[in-house]
Order: structure tokens, then sequence, then C-alpha cells
């Protein structure tokens, strides 16, 4: 693996601007897959045929397409038609749609696996189906469903590379243009070292929050 301090103390500068690139993409993109996925997930649970059937269509579409041609086809057809986006929103948007999708499988499971007693003993305290499902069978299932949403999460930040092909400048595109310039791995030997420390930090995180949140049963 190439190092040279030289390097990183020449390109510090955009390594550090292109990681903070990173983390925010990832912060936004994951906290909007999130709740997408949550209320694509929930949707089946109307027993609606066409809140359930949009689902369907939404999670197949995103599920069985890759996330590069997604990002293609936001980045470069959508202007086509008159929609233009700048690459940070593309990204992120692009992202969210895609991830949405796995998050809302990863909810769907969860939400279908409470006990049917919990939802007839709300509806008896005369809860709406919405407030039953918000208030007693929702937190439930989040809690279960945290360590599938942790690895999904990890995911969204391996995603972030993709959006170089994109002209969003983060770290996977800055270590391209060390490599470029200098014929020198360096900036892709930093950007593996930081790819990994953000998902320890993220899963580190989410552990924590699984204590916290676990309730014996």
């Amino acid at each position: 693996m190439d190092f040279s301090w030289h390097i990183i103390t020449q390109w510090w500068p955009n390594i550090l601007q292109a990681l903070g690139v990173t983390v925010i993409i990832f912060i936004v993109a994951g906290l909007l897959s999130v709740l997408l996925g949550l209320i694509v997930g929930a949707l089946p649970s109307f027993n609606n045929p066409v809140l359930t059937a949009a689902s369907r269509i939404y999670v197949s579409i995103f599920r069985n397409t890759p996330l590069l041609v997604q990002l293609f086809f936001l980045f470069y057809g959508l202007p086509a038609v008159g929609i233009r986006m700048s690459p940070f929103v593309t990204g992120v948007l692009g992202i969210t749609l895609n991830e949405g999708a796995f998050m809302a499988e990863i909810f769907r499971g969860n939400i279908q696996s409470i006990n049917r007693g919990d939802w007839e003993a709300a509806k008896s305290l005369g809860l709406s189906h919405f407030q039953v499902l918000a208030f007693v069978i929702l937190p439930q299932a989040v809690r279960d469903a945290l360590p599938a949403v942790t690895g999904q999460l990890s995911i969204v930040i391996k995603d972030t590379s993709l959006l170089s092909l994109i002209m969003i400048v983060e770290l996977t595109r800055v270590s391209n243009q060390i490599y470029t310039r200098l014929f020198d791995l360096t900036g892709f030997s930093v950007a593996l070292i930081l790819y990994v420390t953000l998902n320890i930090l993220m899963t580190g995180l989410s552990e924590m929050l699984a204590r916290r949140v676990q309730v014996r049963r």
C-alpha cells in the first residue's frame, strides 16, 4: 500500500474537505433513506391494495437496478426533460431512493413480525390504525430492525464513492485526482483508512444505541 507523507501533507486540505462532503452526504442520505424506508415499509400494513402495490413497485425498481444506473439517469437523463438538480442533490436523492428500497424491506419484515395480539390489544383501547402503527408497532419494529439497518447504513457509506462519477468531490474523487496527477496510490490508501474508520464509528454508535433501547422480552 503506497503511502507518502509528503503527498498527504500537500493534499490534506483537499482530503479533509472531501471527507466532510462524504460525511454530510452519508448523514443526510442515511437519515432520509431510513425515513423513506420506514414510510414505504409501513404502507402494506394499511391493507390498501393501491398503497401495497405502490410500495412493491418502488422496492422492485430500486432494489433490482444498480445504483450507478440510477445516478446516471437522475444526473444525465432528467435534464433532458427539463429537470435539473445540482450534483449534491442528485447524489443524495439517488442514494436515498436506492437505499430506501432496502430499508423498506427491512422495516416491512419487522412490522409484519410483530405479534398480532399487540395490534388487537391497542385497537381495543380505541386507537386508530395509524395511532396503533405509530405508537405501538413502529417503536418495536424499529428496535428490532436496528442491527439490519446498521448493516445497510454501512453500505450507504460505501455508496458515496459512486458519486465521484457525477462530479461530486468526495473521498474517492480526490483520491483519483491525486493518482491522476502524481501516479501515486497514497490518496486511495488514505481513503481506504477513512472509509474503514467511518464504518467502525457508525457501527459503534449504532451498537451503543441498540443497547440503550433494548428491552427484555
